[in-house]
Parts: C-alpha cells; sequence; structure tokens
C-alpha cells in the first residue's frame, strides 16, 4: 500500500497516543503482558547494540527498548521506521526523555528502508510486518541485519479476538453509514431546515420538506438507538447521534456551513476508523 492512501493512519497518530492497546489512557504503554515479553527480549542485547523497530507509529516498542537501556545502563541506537506521515515527539507528550533518544524515520516503507546492510543487531515489530509486502519486506530486512541478528514480531492473526472484533466494528460502520445513511440524512435534516427556517417569507413547500426530512432522520436515529445497547462500538453511535443532537439543538445559532462541517468531521472519522479495521482485516 502506498503512503498515500494512508491518510487514515495519520490522523490516528498524528495525536497523543503511544500506542494502539495501551492499558489505560492515550497516553499508556501496551498491556503489562505485551510490555514484558518486548522487555524480555530487548535485555538480551548488549551495550552499543542498534536496534530497528519497523512500523513503529509514536514508538511504542523502540521506547520499551530504550527504557530497557536506561534500567540495565546500557545505550543502544534505536531507530523506528513508519509509512504513515508520523510526527511522534510532536504529538506524544508522554515518555518523552525515551523519545527524545530515538531517530524516527516517518513516510519510510519497511520495504524499502535507508540503512546500510548489516547495520542491526536486533529488529522489532509489533503489528507491522503483516501491514507490509512481507516478501519484500523480509529480503530488505535480511539486508541491514547482521549476521545472527535477533528479530522478533507480534502479528494479527486471522481468528484473534482484536480481528474478529474489527469485523463486528465494520458491520456496524456499514450499518450506519450505508443502510441507515445516517450522515447523510443528517445534512439533508439540516439544508432542509435552514432553507425554511431562513427563507425571507413563508414558503409552505419548504416547511413540508423540512418536515419530512426531519421525520426520515429520526426514524433512522430511532433504528440505530434500538441497536445501540447491543453495539460493538456503541461510541460510534453516540458520537454521531450526539453530534446531529447538539447541532440541531444549536442550529439557530451557529450557520449551516459550521453544521455541515461539524458532521464532516464525525463522519470521517468513522471512515477513517473503517479504513484501519479493514487493513488489520486484511493483513491477519
Amino acid at each position: 500500500m502506498e503512503t498515500d492512501n494512508d491518510w487514515h493512519w495519520d490522523r490516528y497518530w498524528q495525536a497523543e497516543r503511544i500506542s494502539a492497546c495501551s492499558s489505560g489512557s492515550s497516553s499508556d504503554n501496551y498491556v503489562l503482558a505485551i510490555r514484558t515479553g518486548w522487555k524480555a527480549f530487548f535485555k538480551s542485547f548488549p551495550d552499543g547494540a542498534r536496534l530497528l523497530d519497523i512500523g513503529t507509529v509514536n514508538g511504542a516498542i523502540a521506547v520499551l527498548a530504550q527504557e530497557t537501556a536506561a534500567a540495565c545502563n546500557l545505550h543502544f541506537e534505536i531507530h523506528g521506521v513508519d509509512r504513515a506521515n508520523i510526527e511522534t515527539v510532536r504529538f506524544v507528550q508522554s515518555a518523552t526523555e525515551s523519545l527524545a533518544a530515538i531517530s524516527f524515520h516517518g513516510l519510510t516503507r519497511a520495504e524499502s528502508m535507508p540503512f546500510p546492510e548489516a547495520y542491526f543487531d536486533g529488529i522489532s515489530g509489533q503489528y507491522a510486518l503483516e501491514y507490509t509486502d512481507m516478501p519484500a519486506t523480509v529480503h530488505e530486512l535480511c539486508r541491514v541485519a547482521k549476521t545472527g541478528a535477533r528479530l522478533r514480531f507480534v502479528l494479527h492473526a486471522e481468528g484473534a479476538v482484536s480481528v474478529k472484533g474489527a469485523a463486528r466494528d465494520l458491520q456496524e460502520i456499514d450499518y450506519l453509514i450505508r443502510q441507515l445513511k445516517l450522515p447523510d440524512r443528517a445534512r439533508a435534516l439540516m439544508h432542509a431546515t435552514f432553507a425554511f427556517e431562513r427563507a425571507t417569507s413563508y414558503r409552505p413547500g419548504l416547511e413540508k420538506e423540512a418536515r419530512s426530512a426531519r421525520q426520515d432522520y429520526l426514524a433512522a436515529a430511532r433504528r440505530a438507538d434500538d441497536r445501540l445497547p447491543g453495539a460493538a462500538c456503541n461510541s460510534m453511535y453516540t458520537d454521531l447521534l450526539g453530534g446531529v443532537r447538539r447541532a440541531w439543538d444549536q442550529h439557530r445559532n451557529l450557520t449551516l456551513d459550521h453544521i455541515l462541517s461539524g458532521l464532516d468531521v464525525i463522519e470521517t472519522e468513522i471512515r477513517a476508523h473503517e479504513a484501519r479495521l479493514t487493513d488489520m482485516r486484511n493483513a491477519a
């Protein structure tokens, strides 16, 4: 996949988020079991080791390498590459000392990296290798790895809990966006309401269109409300329905363009989430 098509990953990682599966807040790193495995791996390297983390995004695994080095009074030369347009030091305010010690290379594909041959003692990747052209990436990793280098990767697997969850979320997104067409109905509601309420004179036809658009949206919203309790990704429902409700409550004090822009932001976030989940499903 080309970097130009990675807008959904750029959007996700240009935020205060160090890992995709944190132990709590967005500033936390991976859960204890994952951290423990990686730290054991990094403890096996000697002082001065050169390490590469592919698919590094905001540096979760690279930070664990740096933290391990600091705890063991070692120095590692750590590089993190990612095809997304990452700006880790700018966006991530946690682990700043560790992040500052890591060299990040955004817009860099694992299939073709700017490193000399036989350079790295160790190579890592958490949910990374499977998102690449694996034969080309393995060939490139063999090129940049020293003889005897150690490599460790954690991959999404077909049938894994996260992949099954992605499939359920994709069904919910399809229901909201394509079956109920909630964003489209919300825009139609706002267009019709503004046309009627801000007309210079009373026009029965505009009133009829506004009433019809409102009934149409409310019918779809009720169906979404009915499905909400059992939805796997109910935050998408609440974000969308809540966003439309807030826009409706305030619409007399806002411009139509302002409201439509807000709806576009909500839909874009949902579609970005859909694109990321699709990548995960296809990579597993």
